[in-house]
């Protein structure tokens, strides 16, 4: 909250500003992890934040080339929020799985894995 007088405003001392970044949790991958084509996998979790999660991106992107296979923007408008992201992978590709979260404060998060398809 924030008082003005006619000379001067000043910030009520219990709002602070939002420092802590948002909590990613992947629990469907893990990093090195090897499937065999054709396969459809969930990448799976959840964000949490202290206040408000602003927007959650899931990027599928292949590991040696760079190229993005798929970007996905989610906006929950809440302070929790799990994810479930189907994505047929294919063989001989390696892949990085970069979850991103940020808040309404601009504290971001990431979590990354890479995973393999023979």
């Amino acid at each position: 909250m924030i008082t003005c007088t006619s000379l001067s405003c000043t910030k009520n001392k219990s709002e602070t500003a939002d420092r802590e970044s948002p909590v990613i949790t992947l629990t469907s991958l893990s990093d090195e992890q090897v499937f065999t084509a054709p396969q459809t996998i969930s990448i799976t979790g959840s964000v949490s934040d202290n206040k408000y999660i602003r927007e959650i991106h899931i990027e599928i992107s292949d590991l040696d080339s760079g190229e993005e296979y798929l970007h996905v923007h989610i906006h929950p408008a809440s302070a929790f929020y799990n994810y479930d992201q189907p994505y047929l992978l294919a063989a001989g590709t390696s892949y990085r799985i970069r979850v991103i979260a940020d808040d309404a404060s601009s504290n971001s998060s990431v979590r990354t894995v890479n995973v393999r398809c023979n």
